[in-house]
């Protein structure tokens, strides 16, 4: 393979990896913080208050647990989290996000994958694709990761590793075929 095509398939999986993190955020965007939690206030009692006005540039927040529950906060272990609730919803839409990607990653990969066999002849778009097919794995599952339990983890990481083992083995084996259904024999 010659050094102009190892730049352009190197390349071809830069931009695959962008189109398709893109290409997610701009049909299906990732939930904002600031869409829940932007319009939490923290707020200050009035002994709080004058104690920031002796002390510049400190913001003392009142630790009181019926203050905070009285202001909608969540007393936990001798401090008021006012973002809890928030934190929550946040998380749990951001979960929801992730699966989605996972599961959108996995088909474009499938699909660079089945692209990349049938034009491996064509140097370096083959390469490349099988190349993006790697990375959309590798992208779905770190955006994901959180969600995915360690068993599914080790099986879809070994299901992976053999698949690509054994791609690697068929398409350099000693009698190669050109033919890309002879590729499954």
């Amino acid at each position: 393979m010659k050094f102009k095509n190892i730049v352009l398939g190197i390349g071809i999986v830069i931009v695959f990896a962008l189109v398709l993190w893109q290409g997610i955020e701009t049909f299906y965007p990732s939930p904002q913080y600031e869409d829940y939690c932007g319009n939490v206030s923290v707020p200050q009692s009035i002994e709080s208050q004058k104690m920031a006005a002796a002390v510049p540039g400190v913001d003392y927040v009142y630790s009181n647990a019926t203050f905070c529950l009285a202001h909608n906060g969540t007393w936990q272990n001798g401090y008021c989290d006012y973002y809890y609730v928030c934190q929550k919803s946040y998380e749990s839409a951001m979960d929801g996000h992730s699966r989605v990607v996972f599961y959108i990653s996995l088909i474009v990969a499938v699909i660079a994958f089945i692209i990349g066999f049938l034009i491996l002849s064509v140097e370096p778009v083959g390469s490349a694709l099988l190349g993006s097919g790697v990375w959309a794995i590798f992208y779905g599952s770190v955006v994901n990761w959180r969600n995915i339990g360690v068993a599914f983890r080790f099986v879809l990481l070994l299901f992976v590793l053999v698949l690509l083992i054994y791609i690697a083995l068929r398409l350099n084996r000693k009698d190669k075929k050109s033919k890309f259904w002879q590729f499954w024999k």
